[in-house]
């Protein structure tokens, strides 16, 4: 059974304002984007309305009838996209802790929203030097502050449903509100984000090795 490609996108993302256009439009004019790894994607294909070649990796039946219509998906991205390039999109039906069939150190941004932890499963398909997008509701974000192969760089708040992206005072987030050593360990245990001082929408880190 087919799924509504427009119907699904709007209900999940146009709805429930949760497109993040701005955002994404924002992270390709401060950093060298050309490709993307979306893992935990479902059917969230804004990126491929402002970068060129997109992956997007689910284990969602519901993803997978959605990106089975490649040309209902073409069409809509076709209509949003701000590139003159053909976008190029693939979808891999997969759990993305799994071996994935993709190049190492080959992506340039890694976006981990909503979805654990992304930052180190998938660490080895992001190009050292690239960016990691992660937000902090299953712990990835502040997974991604402890690990020493990623470099914190900048925060993303939201107002009035409008993203922003800020470098200033980098050193106040990631401060835990109780006194408690944050480890891997712990992280993959709790499952979720800690509570923090002072928290942003998501984060922005740089691989550095």
């Amino acid at each position: 059974m087919k799924v509504d490609v427009q119907g699904l996108y709007r209900q999940f993302y146009v709805d429930k304002n949760f497109e993040m256009e701005d955002l994404f439009e924002s992270l390709i004019s401060r950093f060298n984007i050309n490709k993307a790894l979306y893992p935990g994607s479902f059917v969230h294909i804004t990126p491929s309305f402002f970068i060129s070649e997109v992956v997007y990796v689910d284990s969602d039946k519901r993803a997978k009838k959605f990106f089975e219509q490649k040309d209902s998906v073409a069409e809509l991205i076709s209509k949003k996209k701000t590139y003159d390039a053909d976008a190029v999109f693939h979808f891999i039906p997969s759990d993305y802790f799994r071996p994935l069939d993709l190049k190492e150190n080959s992506y340039d941004l890694l976006i981990s929203q909503y979805a654990g932890f992304v930052s180190q499963a998938c660490k080895k398909y992001l190009k050292t030097g690239g960016t990691l997008l992660a937000n902090d509701s299953h712990g990835d974000a502040g997974m991604a502050f402890i690990d020493h192969d990623y470099e914190f760089i900048a925060a993303v708040y939201a107002k009035d449903g409008s993203y922003h992206i800020t470098d200033r005072n980098l050193g106040s987030y990631f401060i835990p509100k109780k006194q408690i050593q944050i480890t891997k360990e712990y992280l993959e245990k709790l499952g979720k984000g800690i509570g923090y001082t002072k928290t942003a929408n998501s984060y922005i880190f740089r691989r550095v090795s």
